[in-house]
């Protein structure tokens, strides 16, 4: 039977924390033993898997999050739930500060909430609260807001001295703002043409900042200047292990939540047509990479994909899962994950004279998370119950937990001799059906993140008009999107030309255009035609 993987592990001296699914395990480090557990609880399962989770430096307090939207605190020793509160959206990420009376939560409306000092006492809402007009959504937590962003955000930190948090999200944007006053932004940090989804700030170069999502390079900036001072190429070293994907999403069915009180569409009607988009797309089959096609829909909850493998000529997705740095004797080394990829990937830091090249590590299972423990040793979890044909083991006991290390710069595989490790593999095993391993959306990421992934330029779409262009610079092909923003400009030209047609056709004599009364810029672009992009399909087939 399949059992859940570990999805978040926090080794201390004493104990060690071990997330698998909705269940917390606490076990001693050096024994092996398991001290703690919820497993087994009816409303830990009911709560759904956990999400985030984080713990203070002290390694004495965990809070967790997940599809429920409660922000727990628990005492490790003892596993005792201290608090629970309502957070206003789904968390993306939380952490503690430094001191660790405070908590740091994003969530998927875009804003970190910074929640109260320890002991987190909070007494829950016994009147509802009223709605304030300038509100996008109501608090629950109490939580004081430090920042927003207007897409969905995907990681953030806090810089050395908690002067600054750095946050990114999936519009490629990575803003540098000051801690807690979040309001005021001292610097954003742009280059990525895809969503940014991991971000890591080395402590041996506290000045730079490593990033990495979607793009076929690791950036590395100055963060106080916004400038990137290397760049590291990792798409061809990760393309060939990358083993699983997701369903692809149609438009209309993105997981971000508008904000209450915008609409999509302009006015009733076009607000009307796109809720009978979206429930028509509902209707219709959702295409997936790879031989599994099922899927559940629950409230509140993204489309879960089942965990397919990658056939033969597919289009892999590159989605940066998790980046970190270790010291060894020969350097400084950069060491992620991707998303669905089998391999840990790893890199000298660059000097600045070379670029350095990237090295894989395959084990074999795609790689759920790893952590780097104080002894330099990478404990990496891995999918147990993934094969590469898209089935679930029934065979002998899965291998959880691999351990890697650096020497003399290369990777290497080890197996020490530990309580610890065995427990990892053995003792801390929870069953699991195979609907809740689809619960889990360890992949999830490989949907979600890129944005629009629905075909849109040949397939199942009408073909272009005989003799028309539709490849670009470079003769990049041209999507259908882009393909309608171009006609459109042509027809506005075209009137535009058509109503000056009696000139002599001289630059003197050429009319002066002006934008139309009843359709004003957002922005000023001038006179020039090529920037005019915002034009109805309406008023050109008028």
């Amino acid at each position: 039977m399949p059992v859940y993987p570990h999805s978040h592990t926090f080794i201390g001296s004493t104990f060690t924390t071990v997330i698998s699914g909705p269940y917390v395990q606490v076990i001693h480090t050096s024994t092996g033993d398991v001290v703690s557990t919820t497993a087994g609880r009816d409303d830990m399962l009911k709560a759904g898997p956990v999400r985030c989770a984080a713990v203070d430096k002290s390694g004495r307090y965990l809070a967790t999050s997940g599809e429920d939207k409660q922000l727990k605190i628990w005492e490790i020793e003892g596993l005792k739930l201290l608090s629970e509160r309502q957070l206003p959206k789904r968390p993306t990420k939380v952490a503690f500060t430094a001191d660790g009376q405070t908590i740091l939560v994003a969530d998927k409306f875009g804003d970190i909430f910074r929640c109260g000092s320890y002991p987190f006492q909070f007494t829950p809402l016994t009147v509802k609260q009223k709605k304030d007009a300038l509100s996008s959504h109501e608090n629950p937590s109490g939580g004081q807001l430090i920042l927003g962003h207007a897409s969905l955000l995907n990681a953030f930190l806090l810089s050395v001295d908690e002067r600054y948090i750095i946050t990114a999200d999936r519009d490629e944007h990575i803003r540098v703002s000051w801690y807690p006053q979040g309001y005021n932004i001292e610097m954003y940090c742009l280059g990525h043409t895809k969503f940014v989804s991991a971000i890591h700030n080395p402590a041996f170069a506290p000045t730079e900042l490593i990033s990495g999502g979607g793009d076929a390079a690791l950036k590395i900036w100055d963060w106080m200047t916004g400038t990137v001072k290397h760049e590291i190429n990792i798409w061809d070293t990760v393309e060939p292990h990358i083993k699983v994907c997701g369903m692809k999403r149609r438009r209309g069915e993105d997981e971000e939540e508008p904000r209450e009180g915008t609409r999509r569409g302009k006015g009733k009607k076009a607000k009307s047509k796109g809720k009978a988009k979206a429930k028509a797309d509902q209707d219709q089959d959702i295409p997936v990479i790879g031989p599994s096609a099922s899927g559940e829909r629950e409230a509140e909850q993204n489309p879960i994909p089942d965990n397919t493998s990658v056939i033969d000529g597919a289009e892999r997705v590159l989605v940066v899962h998790k980046i970190e740095t270790v010291t060894s004797e020969a350097g400084h080394f950069i060491i992620f994950s991707a998303v669905g990829a089998t391999a840990l990937f790893t890199c000298l830091y660059p000097d600045g004279t070379t670029t350095p090249n990237v090295h894989s590590f395959d084990l074999g299972r795609p790689i759920v998370n790893f952590v780097i423990s104080d002894d330099d040793l990478i404990w990496v979890f891995l999918d147990a119950s993934w094969s590469e044909e898209g089935t679930k083991d029934s065979g002998s006991s899965p291998n959880l937990v691999q351990v890697l290390k650096i020497s003399a710069g290369e990777v290497t595989s080890v197996s020490p001799d530990t309580p610890l490790f065995s427990s990892l593999n053995e003792k801390c095993q929870i069953l699991a059906t195979a609907n809740e391993l689809k619960k889990l959306d360890i992949y999830g990421d490989l949907t979600t993140m890129p944005k629009n992934t629905d075909t849109e330029q040949d397939q199942g779409s009408e073909a272009p008009d005989a003799g028309e262009n539709t490849t670009g610079a470079g003769g990049k092909q041209v999507s259908k999107k882009e393909l309608g923003r171009l006609k459109s400009k042509q027809a506005v030209l075209a009137k535009v030309q058509a109503g000056g047609s009696g000139s002599t056709g001289t630059k003197d004599d050429e009319p002066e255009i002006q934008e139309p009364e009843s359709k004003k810029s957002k922005s000023d672009h001038g006179n020039d035609l090529t920037q005019i992009q915002d034009v109805s399909m309406d008023e050109v087939t008028a």
